[in-house]
């Protein structure tokens, strides 16, 4: 059966883009690989996306919109921060698990950008999720959550370098040890020094 008889022909070719980018990479996957693996035609492919740039770039773009709004859904919920931030960790392990190759592909563009790539600042992406996390930090002190005594955008890259070391284990390893993530989380919000 085509893509085409399937309907959705578009989100058929941004899933199996999303495929070949995050196995292959950019420079090894070609517009051909991606109508065979669709099963529709090269015309198909063009009405969509005009060049593989262009795919390449709505893939990428589709997958990190998608976090983003999932990231400021779950963060933006009432609650402690706390429990906003086991949220918004469970909202992303969530769409890891459904989506493992959007998630290889957006670890792939971080860790290994290709030069033949069409270029996506990564850069803007971690920055608005730090943004977000600066936010969370500063309200937790606000309410007395936090102590106030931190500067909120080091909280922040905090909590964000030990939750990127578990993704990136995670995406790597297709292991995904919720418990051990919260229990990071915890770890950093409570602190490892004896304060005896």
């Amino acid at each position: 059966m085509s893509c085409e008889s399937q309907g959705g022909l578009r989100e058929q070719i941004r899933e199996q883009a999303t495929r070949l980018f995050a196995l292959r990479g950019f420079a090894g996957t070609s517009m051909r690989d991606l109508v065979e693996a669709c099963q529709c035609t090269k015309a198909a492919c063009y009405y969509y996306f005009p060049s593989k740039e262009a795919l390449y770039r709505d893939v990428v773009e589709h997958h990190s919109a998608r976090i983003d709004t999932l990231l400021r859904t779950t963060l933006g919920e009432q609650g402690s921060i706390r429990e906003r931030l086991h949220a918004g960790l469970d909202s992303i392990i969530d769409y890891a698990q459904a989506e493992p190759l959007a998630m290889r592909l957006m670890q792939r563009l971080e860790l290994s950008p290709e030069d033949t790539a069409p270029a996506f600042d990564n850069c803007v992406s971690r920055e608005t999720h730090v943004q977000m996390l600066s936010e969370l930090v500063a309200r937790g002190a606000a309410t007395g959550e936090f102590r106030t005594d931190i500067d909120t955008a080091e909280g922040a890259l905090v909590l964000a370098g030990a939750i990127q070391y578990q993704f990136d284990s995670s995406i790597a390893s297709e292991i995904w040890d919720r418990k051990r993530m919260h229990n990071i989380i915890d770890l950093v919000l409570d602190g490892i020094a004896n304060h005896e």
